[in-house]
């Protein structure tokens, strides 16, 4: 009897197994395409920051701000394919001082453009790790364009001043360059323009522009 005590006794005071180590969680799903350069069946988000220079009227400086979705569509041993569908924010000033045959002295004021525009593109990710992408988009949308100056001519005793506002809808293409540098963080080349549907004075011809893009999260089709 004394055994069947002891060896109970034993049971009792010994310590329970440690439990088995959980798993380690699953990595987070990249936030660009693949760099093993396959479709992932995820959509990934783009947002790309960009400092413009052009010329509408006369030359201007801006800022774009455009977000896209990137839609995986095809994949070969060199490179990916991708639809990007989006839209994009852009603001565009004229000042004084980019036109050196405006006598500063005797006119001041600026020519203020506005554009927001949807978009719509194909982008080739190239590279072993498929961190370099050139797309060529599409875009058209609306154009705000609001011009506001004085005039003081002294000699010949004159003042004035206008303000003239119009809006146009816009067409035209981007051709966009990306090298993403880290995980979340590339940088940007874009050129672009207008089709001349209205005078460059209303709706730009042309620009160019560098600038940052950004990754996130992506998520999967029809999987949480």
């Amino acid at each position: 009897m004394m055994p069947v005590i002891g060896w109970f006794a034993v049971l009792l005071v010994a310590p329970a197994p440690a439990p088995a180590p959980a798993p380690a969680p699953a990595p987070a799903p990249a936030p660009h395409v693949a760099e093993d350069g396959r479709r992932s069946g995820r959509t990934h988000l783009q947002l790309d920051a960009s400092v413009l220079w052009g010329v509408g009227g006369q030359m201007f400086l801006g800022t774009q701000v455009r977000g896209v979705a990137v839609l995986e569509h095809w994949a070969t041993a060199r490179a990916l394919g991708t639809w990007d569908l989006g839209g994009a924010f852009a603001y565009q000033n004229e000042p004084t001082f980019l036109a050196p045959w405006i006598d500063t002295t005797q006119v001041e004021g600026a020519t203020h453009r506005t554009q927001l525009v949807a978009h719509v593109g194909h982008t080739v990710h190239m590279g072993p790790r498929r961190r370099s992408a050139l797309g060529l988009h599409v875009l058209g949308g609306w154009n705000a364009w609001r011009s506001h100056y004085r005039v003081h001519y002294s000699l010949e005793d004159v003042r004035g001043e206008a303000t003239s506002t119009r809006h146009a809808a816009v067409l035209g293409g981007e051709l966009r360059f990306t090298q993403r540098l880290h995980r979340r963080v590339g940088l940007n080349v874009v050129a672009g323009g207008m089709v001349p549907t209205q005078s460059s004075y209303l709706i730009s011809l042309a620009h160019v522009g560098l600038g940052l893009s950004f990754y996130a999260r992506p998520r999967s089709w029809g999987r949480r």
